[in-house]
C-alpha cells in the first residue's frame, strides 16, 4: 500500500514536472499583450488606467515604508530595552 501510494505521488509528481516545463510563460509576452491592451484604449481610458496604476504604486510604496518604519522602531526600541536590562543586572 505504501509502495503504491508512493509511485502515485511520484507519477503526479512526473506530470506536475512535464506541465511546468511544457508552459509556454513568457514575460516579454505578457508585456506585449498588456501594451497592446494599453495602447487600444481612447484617451480618456489610458488617462484612468495611469492614474489607478500611479495611486496604486503611491499606496504600495507608504506600506513598504510603514513596514520599514516599524521594523526600524522596533529595532530601536529592542536596543533600549537590552540597555536597560544590562544596566540593572
Amino acid at each position: 500500500m505504501n509502495t503504491e501510494s508512493s509511485q502515485n505521488w511520484n507519477k503526479k509528481l512526473e506530470d506536475l514536472e512535464k506541465e511546468i516545463n511544457n508552459s509556454n510563460f513568457n514575460s516579454q509576452n505578457v508585456v506585449n499583450k498588456v501594451r497592446a491592451w494599453f495602447l487600444y484604449l481612447p484617451p480618456t481610458g489610458r488617462v484612468i488606467v495611469t492614474i489607478v496604476g500611479l495611486i496604486f504604486t503611491l499606496s504600495l510604496l507608504k506600506t513598504v515604508f510603514s513596514l520599514l518604519q516599524l521594523v526600524i522602531s522596533v529595532a530601536i526600541l529592542g536596543i533600549i530595552f537590552y540597555f536597560i536590562v544590562n544596566f540593572f543586572k
